[in-house]
């Protein structure tokens, strides 16, 4: 009887327990969910056009105005635009480039960022662009890419992996299907992965020539890696000093309230309808006959309803 005591006792106390170890386990940590980052037209010199996807519609691009993914930036002869992304990276793009901003997701942050300070991105961040034609030269902070990060420029003959780098890209399209491509990197590293040969290390100083055949993605002369030339470290190094001018005042608003635009303008007030007219005093009925006073239907002045003309 005593055993069967105690060992009541014994249960109820684990019983009385396991609710509490429940209760007190630290809960499972759970990653913030990506949403959209923010792009600055932080310069824009000469005529820039910027196309959404979704509605095919145009705008001119102008100094501050904010760009989404899923748009298409054209550059025209003599022009450029330096876009500044919220996760640190910058790229200039050169005259005669069409570039499209394929995605851009990034963590949420709290607090505004000032671009010239970032030194590595806050969070991990998503970038896909892609370039069918032109050149651009790109400044990327530091990437958290053992978290996930990723940052890539597309072009019809492969891709360039960038991980936290100064670089220039240059393609051209050349006539019968051939295609000039070109990646050189000032500082830091670009990955080179093109359609149809292996992964391609460019480190500082370093560039990639190579012509391309771009019907069936095959290169038509070698892929070498060799000392970047001391004509396009110095163009690169005009542009980045360009960035650097233009991204110098420049901060991204906090973007933890979800995808954003540039705050659009107060709309006018409407103006005020006008009073309706006031209804004319029915006649008085004649002597004699029986009078209900009930104006005979369709005599009833109308009441106006239109929020514009006002009330009658």
């Amino acid at each position: 009887m005593l055993n069967k005591i105690l060992c009541a006792i014994f249960l109820g106390a684990i019983i009385g327990l396991s609710p509490l170890d429940a209760q007190t386990a630290p809960a499972a940590a759970t990653a913030p969910a990506r949403v959209k980052g923010r792009i600055i037209a932080a310069r824009v010199q000469g005529r820039v056009d910027a196309i959404s996807k979704a509605n095919g519609q145009t705008r001119v691009l102008h100094d501050g105005d904010m760009v989404t993914e899923q748009t298409e930036i054209i550059t025209a002869p003599g022009a450029s635009v330096i876009l500044a992304f919220s996760n640190g990276a910058t790229v200039n793009v050169a005259a005669n480039t069409n570039l499209n901003i394929d995605e851009f997701e990034q963590d949420p942050f709290a607090s505004d960022l000032k671009l010239s300070d970032l030194k590595q991105e806050p969070g991990t961040s998503k970038t896909k662009l892609s370039m069918s034609k032109g050149e651009l030269v790109g400044k990327v902070v530091h990437l958290t890419v053992d978290k996930g990060s990723e940052f890539t420029v597309q072009t019809p003959v492969g891709a360039a992996g960038i991980r936290g780098t100064t670089f220039q890209i240059i393609f051209t399209p050349g006539p019968n299907g051939s295609a000039f491509f070109q990646v050189t990197t000032a500082d830091g590293r670009v990955l080179f992965t093109g359609t149809t040969i292996t992964p391609v290390n460019v480190p500082a100083g370093k560039q990639v020539v190579v012509t391309f055949d771009v019907n069936s993605g095959n290169p038509t002369t070698p892929v070498v890696v060799s000392g970047a030339s001391t004509e396009n470290l110095a163009q690169i190094q005009v542009a980045s000093q360009a960035i650097a001018t233009a991204v110098a005042g420049t901060t991204i608003q906090s973007n933890t309230g979800g995808d954003s635009g540039s705050t659009g303008s107060t709309g006018s007030t409407g103006s005020t309808g006008s009073t309706g007219s006031t209804g004319s005093t029915g006649s008085t009925g004649s002597t004699g006959g029986t009078n209900n006073n009930t104006p005979p239907q369709g005599l009833i002045p109308a009441q106006n309803t239109s929020p514009l003309l006002g009330t009658g």
